[in-house]
C-alpha cells in the first residue's frame, strides 16, 4: 500500500528532526573521549538497560543555577542583570555498575542584552555516580564571540555534591573547563557554578523547634491569616505575593565600621543596600515549609531577570506559625566565596527573620508586609549586626475583610489642631470625606527658594482604609459612601490619616529671574493623621517623616521624626465644578537648634502654582511687550532723525562705521527671521501665557513686529547711503583701512569673548548636570546665546569708536539725538532687571543668571561711557582719547601755543 504524499512529508520531516537525537551521543563520542577527561572521577561504564528517565538524583528535568567566570564568551564577572544558566536532562539509563547512570543532557548559558541575543549552549554526555555523589560529562557546543564569529567550544562538566537527597547545608557546586589550548578561538576561562536542585530535598530544621525557639520574639500586633490572604496559599507568599522590601537599618549604621549586615566582617563593613529580596526554591503547601534565597540589593527591579551573589545572599527554611500567623525563616550563610565557587558551602544558620502580614494599620505602620532580621550572636561575637527591620515597597492595600486603621495619636492632635467654632462662608461647600477632593497634588517652597511638588492621598477615612474602599482612578465614589455615611461624615469632624510624598529640589542659578534650574536634593515621604471638618474644609494633621541617609537610606528601625504639623485649607466646591486653590503649611515642631528641624514650608496646589506662574509671565510679558514698542518706535525716529542729519551734511556720510551699521541692522533682521523669544520660552509657559490672554498673545507680536520692520528698513537705507557714499569717493582710500583695522579688533574682541561665554555656559550646563536640571528650563544654551548677543548690540558704538581712532575723525558723523538715544533705548532693558531684581529676589541672593546685578549696572556704565567717548571725538578728534605721548605734536595747539609765548618772553 502506497502512503499518501502528505503522510510521506510528514514522515521525513519526523525522521530528520530524531535523527540528530538519535546520532548525538555518537557524535559527541567520537570528537570529546569522556575517558580522557572524566575516568577518574565517575570510571567509565557501559549502558545495560533500555530504560530511559529524565531525572535523575535531586535533578528534575529542567533545573536552573548560576554561574561566574567564562571570559571570552562569557562576562567574566557578575553582571548585575542576570547571570543565569539552565541544565536540560535528556536521557539516563542505568549502567552495568551499581549506582552509576548514563546522563545526556544540555547546559545553557543565558547572556541578557547580548547584542547576538545568543546564548552559550553545551551538548553534554557523562557518568553520575550515587556514591561519590559527582558527576562528569564532557561534549562540544555553540557560542559567539564578542565579535559575533560562530564558535564551536569543547568542555568538561563537573558537578560535586549531587546527593540523592539534600539539605540546607547541602550545596551543589562545580565546574566548565574549556578543552582548548589558551590560544585558541574556542578558549574560555573557567566556569563556576552553583545549583539548588528542587527534588528530594528534607527540610532541616524541625518546625517544631522553630516555633518554639521563634516563641520568644514578643508579639502584640494583630496579624492576618493565610486563609485572609487574597492568594489563600502557603506557598504563594514568598512566589506571588510581595518580593521586594525596604530595609531600615539602626542608627548605629551611620558609621562605616560598623557591620550591619549578616554577611560576617569580611569586606562588607560599610554596605548598605536599600532593599531585600526574597526568592522560593521549593515550597511545601502541606507542611507549611519554604526554601528561600534572601538577597541584599541596591535596587527594587526582580520581576525580569534572576541575579545571584553568594556575598550578598543568604539562604533560609521558613516555616508558618499558625498562632501567630507569622513566616519564621532561619537563614544560613554562603561561606568560602572567592574568585572560584568551587569550595563554597552554606553553614553559620544563627540568622533568623520573620514576615507578617498586619491586620491593623497606624501612622508609624503603613506597610502591608512587614518583617525584622535579627542574630542569635552575643553583640561581642563575631558576625554580630543590629536588628533590621524591612517592609513592603508598594503600600497596596488589597481588599482584605477586617483590616483597620488605629489612631495613636489623639493627645498631639488635640494639642496642635485645637477644634473651634466653625466660621462658615454663607454658600460655600467643601469636600466631603468620601468625596474625590480628598486626593490633591501639592507645590511647596520654604524661605530658602527650595522647591518641591508631591501628593496627598488619604490612607484611613474615620477607622476604615482609603484604598480599601475607595480606587478614585477606576472606581466610583459611590462604594465609599456606602461603607461610610455622608450624614456621618458631614456632621462632625472625621478622623482622617494621610500619606504625603514631596520631592525637593535646591535651585542652582536662575534665567531671566524667573525659571530656575533645579537639582534634587531629597525626597519627604510624611504619613500624617488628625482632623477634617467638612464645613470649613480645615485639615489639621500631626505626622511622621522618615529619616533618609544618603541614597535616601531609611536610617533607623523607628527612626522617624514625629513633630511635623500639617495644616491645610481645602478648596470650597464651586458651582460650576471648577473649584479652587488649596493652601497650607508643613512645619517642624521643634526648635532651630535641633539638627532634626527643617525649614517651614508653604503648600499651595499644584493648580494655583501653575496659575501664579502664569500671570507672573503676563505681568513680565506685557512689560517686555511695552518696552520692545516703544524701543522699536524710538528707534525709528532716531534713524529718521539720523538720515535727516544725512541730508543736511552728505560730506560726512563716509565717516559713520559700516561694522556698526551692520550689527545695528543684523540686530533687527535676527529677530524677524528667527523668532527667538517664541523659540525660547518653554513650550510650558507659552502656554500659561496663551491660555491667560487668548489670541492677545498673537496680536501682541504683531504690534511689535510693524515698528520692527520699520526700524530695519530704516537701518538697510542708511547702511546703503553709507557703502555709497564710500565707494563713490575715491579720496577716501584712508577710511577703508581705518574700517578694516576697526573690523579686526572687533572680530579679535567678540572671537575672544564668544569663547569665554561659551565656556562659562559649558561648565554651566555640561552633561552630567544636564540630567539633574529641572524640566522648566529646556532651552538654556539659548538663553545664553540671546544675552550675548544683546550684549553685542549694548556695544553698537564700539565700532565707531575705534573708526575715529584710526581715522583721527572729528567730523560730526552722528546725529546726537542718533546715538544717545538709541544708546537710552538699549539702557532700557537693564534697568528694568535692576529694578526687577530689587523687587523680586531677596537680599544676599546672586543666583540670576548671565545678567547678575552687577554685571547689569557694568553695562549700564560702559554704555553711558561710550557715546560720551563718541561727543568728545566728534568735538576734539578722534585722537583725544589718547594720552598726550601717543598723539602728533600737532595735535597739542595748546601746549604749543604756550611753549612759544615762554620763548619770545624769554
Amino acid at each position: 500500500m502506497s502512503m499518501k504524499p502528505s503522510m510521506m512529508l510528514r514522515f521525513c520531516a519526523l525522521t530528520f528532526f530524531f535523527l540528530p537525537i538519535s546520532f548525538s551521543a555518537d557524535v559527541i563520542s567520537s570528537e570529546v573521549s569522556y575517558s580522557d577527561y572524566c575516568s577518574s572521577i565517575v570510571p567509565e561504564s557501559t549502558t545495560s538497560s533500555q530504560l530511559y528517565t529524565s531525572s535523575f538524583g535531586p535533578f528534575d528535568e529542567f533545573e536552573t543555577g548560576y554561574y561566574i567566570g567564562g571570559n571570552r564568551i562569557l562576562n567574566p564577572k557578575i553582571t548585575r542583570i542576570s547571570n543565569v544558566l539552565g541544565f536540560e536532562t535528556r536521557y539516563v539509563s542505568e549502567t552495568d555498575v551499581d549506582g552509576v547512570y548514563k546522563v545526556e543532557g544540555s547546559l545553557t548559558f543565558y547572556k541578557p542584552f547580548d547584542p547576538n541575543k545568543r546564548p552559550f549552549n553545551l551538548k553534554l554526555q557523562g557518568l553520575w555516580s550515587e556514591f561519590s555523589d559527582k558527576l562528569c560529562m564532557v561534549g562540544v557546543g555553540s557560542a559567539y564571540s564578542k565579535q559575533g564569529n560562530l564558535l564551536t567550544p569543547s568542555a568538561v562538566f563537573k558537578l560535586t555534591n549531587l546527593k540523592n537527597t539534600s539539605r540546607i547545608t547541602t550545596l551543589i557546586t562545580g565546574t566548565v573547563e574549556s578543552l582548548s589550548s589558551s590560544d585558541d578561538v574556542n578558549y574560555f576561562e573557567p566556569i563556576s557554578i552553583i545549583m539548588f536542585p528542587r527534588l528530594n530535598y528534607e527540610y532541616t530544621f524541625d518546625s517544631t523547634e522553630s516555633i518554639y525557639e521563634f516563641s520568644s520574639e514578643t508579639d502584640t500586633e494583630k496579624n492576618l491569616p493565610l486563609s485572609a490572604l487574597p492568594s489563600r496559599s502557603f506557598c504563594s507568599i514568598i512566589s506571588t505575593h510581595e518580593k521586594v522590601f525596604e530595609l531600615h537599618y539602626s542608627s548605629n549604621c551611620r558609621s562605616t565600621k560598623q557591620n550591619c549586615l549578616p554577611f560576617g566582617n569580611g569586606g562588607l563593613a560599610g554596605y548598605l543596600p536599600r532593599f531585600v529580596s526574597f526568592r522560593s526554591i521549593s515550597c511545601s503547601g502541606v507542611q507549611k515549609r519554604s526554601r528561600v534565597l534572601v538577597e541584599f540589593r541596591n535596587n527594587s527591579y526582580v520581576e525580569n531577570y534572576q541575579f545571584f551573589n553568594p556575598n550578598t545572599t543568604l539562604i533560609g527554611e521558613g516555616t508558618w506559625d499558625e498562632k501567630k500567623n507569622r513566616l519564621f525563616v532561619s537563614v544560613c550563610r554562603f561561606l568560602d566565596i572567592g574568585e572560584s565557587w568551587s569550595n563554597a558551602h552554606v553553614g553559620d544558620c544563627t540568622t533568623r527573620l520573620s514576615l507578617r502580614f498586619p491586620a491593623v494599620y497606624s501612622m508609624r505602620r503603613t506597610s502591608n508586609v512587614m518583617g525584622q532580621m535579627w542574630t542569635k550572636k552575643s553583640v561581642n561575637d563575631s558576625g554580630y549586626f543590629d536588628r533590621i527591620v524591612f517592609q513592603s515597597t508598594k503600600k497596596r492595600v488589597e481588599r482584605v475583610p477586617g483590616l483597620m486603621y488605629e489612631y495613636t495619636e489623639f493627645d498631639r492632635v488635640k494639642t496642635f489642631c485645637p477644634r473651634n467654632e466653625p466660621v462658615r462662608n454663607k454658600g460655600e461647600r467643601y469636600p466631603s470625606g468620601n468625596s474625590n477632593d480628598m486626593i490633591f497634588d501639592i507645590s511647596v517652597r520654604d524661605s530658602e527658594r527650595k522647591y518641591g511638588k508631591g501628593s496627598a492621598i488619604p490612607f484611613a477615612i474615620g477607622d476604615l482604609l482609603y484604598r480599601q474602599n475607595l480606587y478614585p482612578m477606576t472606581l466610583p465614589s459611590s462604594m465609599f459612601e456606602t461603607a461610610v455615611p455622608t450624614s456621618w461624615i458631614q456632621s462632625r469632624p472625621i478622623n482622617v490619616s494621610y500619606e504625603i510624598s514631596i520631592t525637593l529640589q535646591t535651585p542652582t542659578n536662575s534665567i531671566d529671574g524667573l525659571h530656575f534650574s533645579y537639582l534634587y536634593e531629597e525626597k519627604m515621604e510624611i504619613t500624617a493623621e488628625g482632623v477634617y471638618d467638612s464645613q470649613t474644609g480645615n485639615l489639621c494633621m500631626v505626622g511622621c517623616r522618615k529619616l533618609l541617609g544618603s541614597n535616601n537610606q531609611v536610617l533607623g528601625n523607628g527612626y522617624l521624626d514625629c513633630e511635623i504639623l500639617l495644616n491645610f485649607q481645602l478648596a470650597p466646591l464651586k458651582p460650576n465644578g471648577n473649584g479652587g486653590y488649596i493652601k497650607g503649611s508643613i512645619e517642624s515642631t521643634r526648635e532651630k537648634s535641633d539638627p532634626l528641624y527643617f525649614n517651614h514650608l508653604v503648600v499651595s496646589s499644584t493648580d494655583k502654582e501653575i496659575d501664579d506662574q502664569g500671570r507672573s509671565l503676563i505681568r513680565k510679558t506685557g512689560v517686555k511687550f511695552t518696552m520692545a514698542v516703544i524701543s522699536n518706535i524710538l528707534i525709528c525716529i532716531f534713524v529718521g532723525l539720523q538720515l535727516h542729519h544725512l541730508k543736511k551734511n552728505p560730506e560726512v556720510v563716509s565717516f559713520i562705521s559700516l561694522v556698526m551699521l551692520g550689527i545695528l541692522t543684523l540686530g533687527h533682521t535676527v529677530p524677524l527671521a528667527l523668532d527667538f523669544d517664541t523659540m525660547c520660552l518653554n513650550k510650558q509657559d507659552r502656554h500659561k501665557v496663551v491660555s491667560h490672554n487668548g489670541g492677545w498673545f498673537e496680536l501682541k507680536e504683531v504690534i511689535v513686529t510693524v515698528p520692527m520692520v520699520v526700524a530695519f528698513l530704516l537701518l538697510l537705507r542708511l547702511l546703503h547711503l553709507t557703502v555709497s557714499a564710500r565707494t563713490h569717493n575715491g579720496n577716501r582710500k584712508s577710511l577703508w583701512v581705518a574700517e578694516e583695522k576697526a573690523a579686526l579688533v572687533i572680530v579679535f574682541l567678540y572671537a575672544a569673548s564668544a569663547k569665554i561665554t561659551l565656556l562659562a555656559a559649558w561648565e554651566t550646563y555640561k552633561p552630567d548636570k544636564m540630567l539633574l536640571i529641572s524640566s522648566q528650563v529646556e532651552h538654556p544654551i539659548c538663553n545664553i546665546v540671546k544675552s550675548y548677543a544683546s550684549l553685542l548690540l549694548d556695544g553698537f558704538l564700539f565700532p565707531q569708536l575705534l573708526l575715529n581712532l584710526f581715522s583721527n575723525s572729528k567730523q560730526n558723523a552722528l546725529n546726537r539725538s542718533f546715538y544717545i538715544g538709541t544708546t537710552f533705548v538699549r539702557l532700557l532693558p537693564h534697568a528694568y532687571d535692576v529694578l526687577y531684581t530689587k523687587f523680586n529676589f531677596p537680599p544676599g541672593n546672586s543666583d540670576r543668571g548671565f545678567f547678575s546685578l552687577a554685571r547689569d549696572v557694568i553695562i549700564v556704565l560702559g554704555l553711558l561711557f561710550l557715546p560720551a567717548v563718541i561727543y568728545f571725538q566728534q568735538k576734539f578728534g578722534g585722537h583725544c582719547i589718547l594720552p598726550s605721548i601717543f598723539r602728533d605734536p600737532e595735535e597739542l595747539p595748546l601746549a604749543s601755543n604756550s611753549s612759544r609765548t615762554e620763548k619770545s618772553s624769554a
